[in-house]
């Protein structure tokens, strides 16, 4: 009897072991298949976003304040998946905070692309940062609950965040700030500086999984939005 329900249990174990092995076979088929239709989906956004000739005149930068935000919409899977899963008015997967002097024009923003040798928190010539959006995606908006004179305070703090070199934040995890998706950082800094938390609406519940509280008049003005050029 004792043999019998050795043999026997010996034959369970086999078998369990040649689905275990089959399904590990066919998980590791998935992502790999995944993996491939992912590179090639990006090579082909990354195609598209090389030959962009997308601009802005010097007209609607001299309209640009330094701390304004930036959104756009960028090239993608990641891109077109938060486009997709958001469907808001506004077709936008990405947004930063503008630096403004004198002689130059850049955004603070934290990336996840593959196509930057750094990501997280950086900085980003404000011509290259447009040149990577879709044509046409690029809203700019100011904070109006503060004085013009201290919108400066947004930039300076958002310089703040990428001198701590944050990596990115796959999690998206607002409650962690160890690591920063685009948006958290901004969150982050008009908490820090004007103690607001911009998610937050009255008689609404607080959802991070949006960018409408962006163009919200509760928060913000639209300054320009060539989204409402198509």
């Amino acid at each position: 009897m004792s043999v019998l329900l050795l043999i026997f249990s010996r034959m369970v174990v086999a078998r369990m072991l040649k689905i275990s092995f089959s399904f590990l076979f066919f998980f590791g088929f998935l992502v790999l298949l995944f993996y491939f239709f992912w590179n090639f989906y990006d090579k082909k956004e990354l195609s598209k976003e090389k030959t962009n000739s997308y601009t802005f005149s010097s007209k609607e930068k001299g309209k640009i304040h330094d701390g304004d935000i930036i959104l756009r919409r960028g090239f993608g899977m990641v891109s077109d998946y938060i486009v997709n899963l958001f469907n808001e008015e506004y077709k936008v997967s990405h947004c930063g905070i503008i630096c403004k002097s004198a002689d130059s024009l850049f955004v603070i923003h934290s990336e996840s692309s593959s196509y930057f040798t750094f990501e997280g928190v950086q900085s980003q010539n404000f011509d290259d940062y447009v040149a990577s959006s879709h044509q046409n995606s690029v809203i700019i908006v100011r904070f109006n609950n503060c004085e013009t004179s201290n919108l400066h305070k947004i930039s300076k703090r958002g310089l703040y965040y990428l001198g701590t070199k944050v990596p990115f934040d796959y999690s998206f995890n607002m409650n962690d700030s160890t690591e920063m998706y685009c948006a958290e950082i901004i969150w982050h800094v008009f908490k820090d500086v004007f103690q607001t938390d911009i998610y937050k609406f009255e008689g609404q519940e607080v959802n991070y999984s949006q960018f409408s509280n962006f163009w919200d008049s509760t928060y913000f003005d639209v300054i320009l939005n060539h989204q409402a050029k198509k």
